[in-house]
């Protein structure tokens, strides 16, 4: 993932890390539990969010890979597994996330795919970015404390 903008401290303590045990570590997954419908009423949330830099982090995920064979294999999962299935629905994923050792959700990450809504806000924060990745399969994530 591409930190874009907003408060990058929010990824860190949200997302999983991979474990301190060597190279190669992989962080546990994330899983989405819940689907939002791309409709204004629905957006306005992440976007009264998204108005604090201090309230928000925002990232791009871009398949990678050790070659460009693995890219390739990336790229194709991620639509596949991803991209299609959130368009397909007309939706956003949702994904609660708790502090370690509590129950409660502190932070939620949504997951969208390429459509309006993160294609506008994707070129007003990395124009550069967006035209390099349109080709590629990507799914632009918005973190936010609960």
């Amino acid at each position: 993932m591409h930190y874009l903008a907003g408060n990058g401290r929010l990824a860190e303590v949200s997302l999983p890390q991979a474990p301190a045990n060597g190279l190669g570590s992989v962080p546990p997954p994330i899983r989405i539990a819940q689907r939002m419908k791309l409709e204004p009423s629905q957006l306005e949330g992440v976007i009264r969010r998204m108005q604090s830099d201090k309230d928000h982090c925002l990232l791009l995920a871009l398949p990678c890979g050790r070659d460009p064979l693995d890219v390739h294999t990336q790229t194709r999962a991620l639509k596949s597994g991803f991209i299609n299935y959130l368009q397909q629905k007309q939706a956003a994923g949702i994904i609660n996330v708790a502090r370690p050792g509590s129950t409660q959700p502190s932070y939620v990450l949504h997951i969208f795919p390429p459509c309006d809504f993160a294609q506008e806000h994707l070129a007003r924060v990395s124009p550069d970015l967006l035209d390099s990745a349109a080709d590629s399969g990507h799914l632009m994530v918005v973190v936010a404390s609960v």
